[in-house]
């Protein structure tokens, strides 16, 4: 009896020990967001080169969306990477195509590069974004959030709120937000809308109003001084 116990309380603890080790192995995403100030005589060749990049790295394993926005009337460009592990991001950064677009990028952004590493929010996890067809008009909104350090919690708090309704909201083809992974108190959230239309009428839907409200007194500056409207031009 004692021995049938035992036994049962071994293979119990063998099928916890399994869970907690694959727990503490689970991958975590890897997001890039990199701002390219390109020089106008190089920025069709390097837009051309990019977009192979982008085509490619789309079909690899572990990427799970890769996408370049720019404006009208500027040259400056931001590239949104996510892979689902450190290993497949290592991968893709060995491919030919990753290495042909860095080996014109010191020439193209006059060596003004800038690249921040984001890491998933565990109360608002990232959603991939919805397809739409290439000649839609969409609106696309990156913004930059800094939080006074005893006020991080509150934000995150006021983000998961606002961002759950905005994501149902009509329109919306993607809301996620991130923490700089090298400033805890540093957050950026790309919203991506089918048109300006639509995000015109999501900015005064009640829950932005509140969002607006619950994050007075939280941030260090205004994030309308952060904050870039852009289009896709990955393709």
């Amino acid at each position: 009896m004692k021995r049938s116990y035992f036994k049962a309380l071994l293979a119990l603890l063998a099928i916890v020990g399994s869970f907690n080790l694959s727990s503490a192995q689970e991958q975590k995403t890897v997001q890039k967001l990199v701002k390219l100030p390109l020089r106008e005589g190089g920025y069709d060749s390097f837009l051309a080169l990019m977009r192979i990049n982008i085509e490619q790295s789309r079909k690899e394993e572990g990427n799970i969306s890769f996408t370049l926005f720019g404006k009208d009337d500027s040259y400056t460009v931001y590239l949104v990477e996510r892979y689902n592990s450190e290993e497949a991001w290592n991968n893709h950064e060995e491919s030919v195509y990753a290495r042909s677009t860095e080996g014109i990028a010191p020439a193209a952004t006059m060596n003004m590069l800038h690249e921040t590493t984001l890491n998933e929010i565990a109360e608002i996890p990232a959603e991939a974004t919805k397809d739409v067809a290439a000649e839609e008009n969409t609106q696309n909104i990156i913004v930059w959030f800094t939080t006074k350090p005893d006020t991080r919690t509150a934000f995150i708090e006021a983000m998961s709120k606002a961002i759950l309704k905005a994501r149902n909201a009509e329109g919306n083809l993607g809301y996620n937000i991130y923490q700089n992974a090298e400033n805890a108190n540093e957050f950026i959230v790309i919203e991506r809308w089918k048109n300006p239309e639509v995000h015109q009428t999501h900015l005064q839907n009640d829950y932005s109003l509140q969002l607006n409200k619950d994050l007075e007194g939280l941030l260090t500056e205004d994030p309308k001084f952060k904050r870039e409207v852009l289009k896709n031009i990955s393709e």
